[in-house]
Parts: C-alpha cells; sequence; structure tokens
C-alpha cells in the first residue's frame, strides 16, 4: 500500500470507531431549545384562567419530559394585547407559547395546537349585563331582540367579527377592563362570556351592578388552542403529543375539574332552562373544524 491508502484506511477506520461517541459527546453539549418556555405574564384581571392554561401547559409538557432536562416555564414582562402577543410569538426570545381563541387568522401567525383547552365550553355564551337592564333582558325572545342591542367585545378578539357577521351590533375596546367600564357606565348593553368567565367574572368583581342576564345563551363553534412560535415546530408537537396523553389518562379532565367545576357552572346558569340562539362562526379553518370534536349543550350537561 501506499502512504496516502494507509492514511485513508486509517481515517476510515477512526470515524467508524470513535466516531458516533464523538456525535454523541456533542448532541449532549448542545443546548436545550425547549427546556425554558416563555409564557405571558398573569393579570389581576385573569381570573385563575392564566393558572389553568399554564398549568395544563406545565401538564402537558411533564408527559414528554426529559429527566435529565426538565422544561420549565418562565413568565414574560409586560400585559399586552392578543394581537400584539402573536406578532411576539416570532420574535426570538419574547414569546414561546400563548393560548387564544382560534381562528383562520391566527392560525396563520403562529403554529395551533389543535386540541381544545376548554372541553367545549367555550363556544357557549352567557352575557354580562347591567342590573339596569335586567327587564329588557327578560323581554328577549329571539335573536332579532338582542340585535337592537349593543355588544362589547375586545377589539382584536375573534369573537367582534362573528358578532357582526351575524348582524349583531357590537363595540370594540383595548381590553376587559375598558369593556366593564363601558358596561357601568351604559355604553354598551351586554358582554358575552364563555359559561365559566360568565360566573366566576360576576362573582369576583364584586359589583351589584353587574349581573347575569337570565333565560339566553349564545353559541357559535369556539375553541381555544394553544399557539406556538413558527421557529418552534418541534415544541408544538411536543404539547400536542402531551395534551393527547393527558387526555388518556384522565389528568387534563382532572385539572379541568380543579380549576373549572362545571358541576357549579351549570347549577349557577341554569343551563336546561336557557334558549340557546346559534350563530354562524365563518372564521375557523377546515383543519380546525376536522380536528375539533363537535360540542352540544346535551354533552355539556351531562
Amino acid at each position: 500500500f501506499s502512504i496516502i491508502a494507509v492514511m485513508i484506511i486509517w481515517h476510515l477506520f477512526y470515524q467508524r470507531a470513535f466516531g458516533s461517541e464523538l456525535d454523541s459527546a456533542q448532541t449532549s453539549q448542545r443546548p436545550c431549545n425547549n427546556c425554558e418556555v416563555k409564557i405571558v405574564e398573569s393579570s389581576e384581571f385573569d381570573y385563575e384562567s392564566h393558572a389553568y392554561y399554564s398549568s395544563l401547559l406545565r401538564l402537558a409538557l411533564s408527559k414528554t419530559d426529559d429527566p435529565l432536562k426538565p422544561t420549565s416555564i418562565v413568565e414574560s414582562s409586560g400585559h399586552l394585547v392578543q394581537e400584539r402577543v402573536l406578532r411576539q410569538l416570532n420574535q426570538e426570545g419574547e414569546i414561546d407559547v400563548f393560548w387564544t381563541v382560534t381562528s383562520k387568522l391566527r392560525e396563520q401567525q403562529a403554529i395551533p395546537v389543535r386540541v381544545p383547552l376548554l372541553n367545549g365550553v367555550m363556544g357557549y355564551h352567557a352575557l354580562l349585563i347591567h342590573s339596569s337592564a335586567l327587564g329588557d333582558f327578560r323581554n328577549i325572545r329571539n335573536a332579532q331582540d338582542l340585535k337592537r342591542l349593543v355588544a362589547g367585545q375586545g377589539h382584536d378578539w375573534p369573537d367582534i367579527k362573528i358578532l357582526e357577521h351575524n348582524g349583531f351590533t357590537a363595540l370594540g375596546t383595548s381590553n376587559y377592563d375598558a369593556i366593564i367600564e363601558l358596561l357601568r357606565a351604559g355604553r354598551i348593553d351586554y358582554f358575552p362570556r364563555a359559561l365559566h368567565e360568565a360566573v366566576i367574572e360576576a362573582e369576583s368583581l364584586n359589583d351589584p351592578d353587574i349581573i347575569i342576564a337570565p333565560s339566553v345563551l349564545l353559541h357559535y363553534p369556539s375553541y381555544v388552542f394553544f399557539f406556538v412560535s413558527k421557529s418552534k415546530p418541534e415544541l408544538a408537537l411536543r404539547i400536542e403529543r402531551g395534551l393527547n396523553i393527558a387526555r388518556q389518562d384522565g389528568s387534563f379532565a382532572a385539572l379541568f375539574e380543579k380549576y373549572i367545576n362545571f358541576s357549579d357552572v351549570k347549577k349557577a346558569l341554569k343551563l336546561s332552562e336557557r334558549t340557546v340562539f346559534k350563530l354562524d362562526n365563518p372564521h375557523l379553518s377546515k383543519a380546525t373544524l376536522d380536528a375539533a370534536p363537535a360540542d352540544s349543550l346535551s354533552t355539556l350537561l351531562q
């Protein structure tokens, strides 16, 4: 053999004998991209919703965690409106995961994890109203009666577009507390909230003038998903896998019941006695409609 041939044979032998070991060592030294997951911080107006969603995220991640590199959840600083949070999802180092109501537009802005986080509850809405309007709402007989009144919504929430698409009048504003102030001032007539939100908020606001309208509910298909930065598709897959494991082993249902006692919600709202006005939601993608289970009030009442 020539000297060159001997060197080539030695190089190949060295790579085969030690290459995999070196690769393994290099892999173990790589930074863990998903060991720290950044989320929005809580606020005084989230009424434990932040605690529920962050606990659910922690549960999903725990199902697929590496014992040697456990994942930690870190809250970012600063309160942002929903659309700004979605924009920050794709800015390096800002926010990795956010939870919000889905829409076609939002599913273009970030990666949706298409596992509904509220077990169908989000599609049904009770109405927060001012006590002075109680008589008017007792006389609501159909959707046309409700369309004569003005709803309050966040200006960047999908709900405002859904209401307007169905012929309702809605006034949008920047945040939750501003909507409550509009309701107190009589500038809006009602504020649609998911069933559990209406019960919790009517109690937590501790304001005898803010009550839940009797007799009626609004319904349109609506789902809260986790949304993940486009730069972290592996994290989105991991969250989806963890949520599905949690559904199968019962830990998802246990956490839901801990934070959202639906038995209490049913009793507080007397759901079986309410008329449901059904609305169309044109802002759901086909992929979401295919993935999300059909929810019905009869299922929720079981």
